[in-house]
């Protein structure tokens, strides 16, 4: 685009320089800014990128977005031009190039599964058409216009993940994407430090229905109570399309089944009244909601039963999520990329249809707030009903899922807590028996990522 036109979408008041020129690209980052990019200082609790517009102009930058006119050498000539928020500058942006394409947008959210989820859509719908999907975990405020500013005419879909963690968020992220399809995959006990309650945790996503598009679909989960709330509170006329693993739906799943292995898990849905079976590459129960949420906005977006089956058993999981690498003679489900109580039940229902040994090691589960003991006592309860034969516990929590293992009837021999990663390390070496299938989850923030490592170089 011209930069008349990036400056009447950001409304930006010129202060220097900005006369014609193109604009060949968007950083945020003063390391990776190449020639021609225009520079947004974007300001954080531990950063603040207008002290990094030198060096963005030093490495090629034709001009810069910024709250404050920064100290800059008066004999050249620099492009600046001032917004009040350069946060949301980036992200009114990232809305306007959202616009000029006129191609259906998936917009996925939810307490757990959503990067599953929108991973399995992008699958499907890259069977027939060039599709945008966001990368890794830019979910974000920053990440969703990174992700929306790459669209190209080339683009026939995008699917993109929305996280929030703070009220009001998700006012933001839905109005900068305007989804023609919304999916809500579930409402769970994440982000209790900042959104207080389930409630809460509910109003935070319910914009992402607020804020469809006129002509819109809503994707579902009958089985989820909030949800549910959300669907009758949130444009309550709009299109909808169902999905659920007990109630009557638009996708229904009539059954799975976890091979022995762990290599695979066969899906049988009901879609619309057609039987559809996939096998997924990928041990987690928990797929088989993500995989009804996908085939529903999939079919939303205009998917064939065809291209949702062949997506669907194209799709592979991430690393860190539910991946499964032998080591040490044993299986182990490396599911450490992030952790809730929801998520960790139903990873332990994966671990208990494993055959042989089974061993739980799991880290804590990160901003829940006043919730946190007793949510980690509830795991703990969850791992004595799962039949292990040993468990693992790591971080400043490890003590209160210990205690709610063995009040439950898990040996006290047989449930151990560490606060060092290195030392649990030790004694899971130690621990692990041939034929033992071992799962590894926690919070990001725990890095369990190096406990799966440690077991790979034993």
């Amino acid at each position: 685009m011209n930069v008349s036109e990036l400056v009447e979408a950001i409304g930006a008041a010129v202060k220097r320089g900005a006369g014609t020129f193109e604009v060949k690209g968007i950083s945020t980052d003063s390391r990776t800014v190449k020639k021609g990019d225009v520079f947004f200082a974007l300001k954080g609790p531990n950063y603040n990128g207008h002290a990094f517009v030198k060096d963005a102009y030093a490495k090629g930058a034709i001009g810069a977005v910024v709250e404050i006119i920064p100290g800059l050498d008066p004999s050249k000539t620099y492009n600046v031009m001032v917004v009040r928020d350069t946060l949301r500058a980036l992200g009114y942006l990232a809305g306007y190039v959202r616009g000029l394409y006129k191609i259906p947008l998936i917009a996925v959210s939810g307490s757990s599964g959503k990067t599953t989820t929108k991973d399995m859509i992008a699958a499907i719908m890259m069977t027939s058409r060039p599709v945008l999907k966001t990368e890794g975990n830019k979910n974000n405020l920053i990440g969703l216009p990174q992700t929306l500013l790459r669209l190209t005419s080339a683009h026939k879909t995008v699917v993109v993940e929305l996280g929030v963690s703070e009220p009001r968020e998700m006012e933001q992220l839905a109005n900068i994407c305007k989804p023609d399809v919304a999916v809500i995959t579930n409402i769970g006990r994440v982000h209790l430090e900042t959104l207080g309650t389930l409630e809460g945790v509910a109003k935070a996503k319910a914009p992402l229905f607020e804020y469809l598009k006129d002509g819109g679909t809503k994707v579902v989960n009958l089985d989820d109570p909030w949800t549910l709330k959300i669907d009758s509170i949130m444009k309550p006329d709009a299109k909808r399309i169902t999905f659920s693993l007990k109630e009557k739906a638009d996708v229904r799943v009539l059954g799975y089944s976890l091979d022995p292995a762990l290599l695979a898990l066969g899906i049988e849905l009901d879609v619309r009244g057609a039987t559809l079976k996939v096998q997924l590459h990928s041990p987690a129960v928990c797929n088989v909601a993500n995989a009804a949420a996908a085939t529903a906005a999939s079919l939303a977006a205009g998917a064939t039963i065809a291209e949702i089956q062949q997506g669907l058993n194209m799709f592979a999981p991430s690393t860190g999520r539910m991946e499964v690498i032998k080591a040490m003679g044993a299986t182990i489900i490396n599911d450490t990329y992030n952790s809730n109580p929801e998520a960790v039940i139903s990873a332990l229902l994966t671990l208990k249809s494993a055959a042989g040994g089974k061993i739980a090691v799991l880290g804590d589960m990160l901003e829940l707030g006043a919730a946190s003991e007793e949510a980690h006592k509830e795991v703990g309860r969850a791992v004595a009903n799962t039949g292990v034969s040993g468990l693992i516990a790591i971080g400043a929590f490890s003590k209160n899922i210990i205690e709610g293992a063995t009040g439950a009837g898990l040996s006290a021999k047989r449930a151990l807590a560490f606060e060092s990663k290195a030392e649990a390390l030790l004694a899971l070496r130690a621990m692990i028996k041939d034929g033992d299938t071992v799962l590894v989850k926690g919070s990001r923030g725990v890095a369990l990522e190096e406990i799966v490592e440690g077991l790979k170089k034993a």
